[in-house]
């Protein structure tokens, strides 16, 4: 288990967030439609971990604020953003001490100053254009810090630590073979993911079999450009050799970590969420995925039955050896949250994913599954209601050959 505290976030009135009352497990898992404030709320939950270090950064960067906490704000969150807080009426509190917005503007006088959240954010293919890493002084003010941060991470860790050999992936020393190999067959399809310095700019490519050149990045599907900076990001969090973590990070957020993805690929990202978990990460996802929920839904009823991790190794498609053991007996040790966001509305807990729940909001997964279910009882329906048809030449043929018989 989890040795560090699990941590509880209350926000009431702030942006479209009515209120919000999130207890966080090792994983916690939030869903909802768009515009319901849940980028807000995890990038809000950053902002809590790291005031002093983001403050730190910013200035690293020659960027101050002179106490202006509306600037601030929308530094921080995306310009326009600071009117989401309203005095009086809004309201946060992180482990039962409140702490608004207006006051996280400003810098603190504590003497701890490092990260303790790592943030991979949904516009993470921002951080890559036409294939070439950006540092965080290549954006504009407005853009939010979450994706300034998060590039400039994955352009030091490309330009510095893996510059001289220009081969990104596969690494023998960077993620387990059991998790390199999926990765190649549902994501690069055998491609190599390297560098090219020619013109001097190291650009990402795709060295394809057959191919003297490397494949430009504008040439990717949209899957591989959206795994790409993911992937990059988990090489951060996940260093070479016998470190387990990237000390001081304790909390991992990744928004839709999804998008652009088949069904088969997002499982291997859950392979790496379940990674994450097993190096003593907590992991907070945002989704729109019913096969997250689905994985969910399925370690939470094997921790009640008393499953074992060879059904967790059936789950995640794994061989048994010693890692993959490790990884799935990882996850029946880990405690899981799932938190529905809806507009104009208290934020639910559906951490039971109970397709029988008298709450529609949890049985239908936080709508996720909704639209599903709503097509099988109209098919039902459909078919109950319509009249017996006249039998086909095909169906008076056999009924005669079946006589026969």
């Amino acid at each position: 288990m989890s040795t560090h505290s699990q941590g509880r976030l209350i926000m009431e009135n702030v942006g479209p967030i009515v209120a919000a009352d999130v207890s966080f497990g090792d994983l916690t898992v939030i869903v909802g439609p768009q515009a319901t404030g849940k980028s807000i709320f995890l990038q809000t939950l950053k902002l809590l971990l790291d005031r002093d270090h983001i403050h730190d950064t910013f200035l690293h960067n020659s960027i101050g604020f002179s106490g202006d906490s509306a600037a601030f704000l929308g530094g921080y969150f995306g310009k326009g953003m600071a009117g989401m807080w309203r005095d009086g009426d809004s309201t946060l509190k992180w482990n039962g001490k409140s702490s608004p917005l207006t006051d996280l503007a400003r810098p603190s006088k504590s003497r701890n100053r490092q990260e303790r959240l790592f943030y991979i954010p949904a516009q993470r293919v921002m951080s890559l254009v036409n294939g070439t890493t950006q540092n965080f002084g290549q954006f504009n003010y407005g853009d939010p810090y979450a994706l300034r941060y998060f590039s400039d991470a994955v352009h030091g860790l490309v330009q510095n630590e893996f510059g001289p050999r220009g081969k990104l992936f596969p690494l023998p020393n960077r993620l387990n073979a059991v998790l390199r190999k999926p990765i190649e067959q549902h994501l690069f399809g055998g491609s190599h993911l390297a560098t090219d310095a020619k013109d001097f700019t190291k650009r990402l490519v795709l060295n394809v079999a057959g191919h003297d050149e490397g494949l430009p990045y504008t040439a990717w599907s949209a899957g591989q450009r959206e795994f790409t900076p993911l992937l990059l990001g988990l090489y951060w969090l996940c260093p070479a050799g016998k470190v387990t973590r990237r000390e001081p990070i304790e909390w991992v957020v990744i928004e839709e970590p999804e998008m652009g993805l088949h069904p088969h690929a997002i499982l291997t990202i859950l392979l790496l969420v379940q990674e994450l978990l097993q190096r003593g990460y907590k992991v907070v996802l945002s989704t729109h995925s019913p096969v997250v929920l689905d994985w969910v839904w399925a370690l939470q009823e094997f921790k009640r039955h008393g499953a074992g991790e060879g059904d967790v190794r059936r789950l995640m498609k794994l061989h048994a050896n010693p890692f993959s053991k490790k990884l799935a007996q990882a996850a029946l040790e880990k405690t899981y949250k799932v938190y529905f966001f809806d507009r104009m509305a208290e934020a639910k807990d559906i951490s039971d994913l109970d397709p029988n729940a008298e709450s529609l909001d949890e049985a239908q997964w936080g709508g996720l599954i909704g639209f599903a279910s709503h097509v099988g009882e109209l098919i039902a329906d459909v078919v109950n209601r319509a009249p017996a048809t006249e039998p086909t030449p095909q169906d008076a043929a056999a009924d005669d050959e079946a006589e026969d018989a």
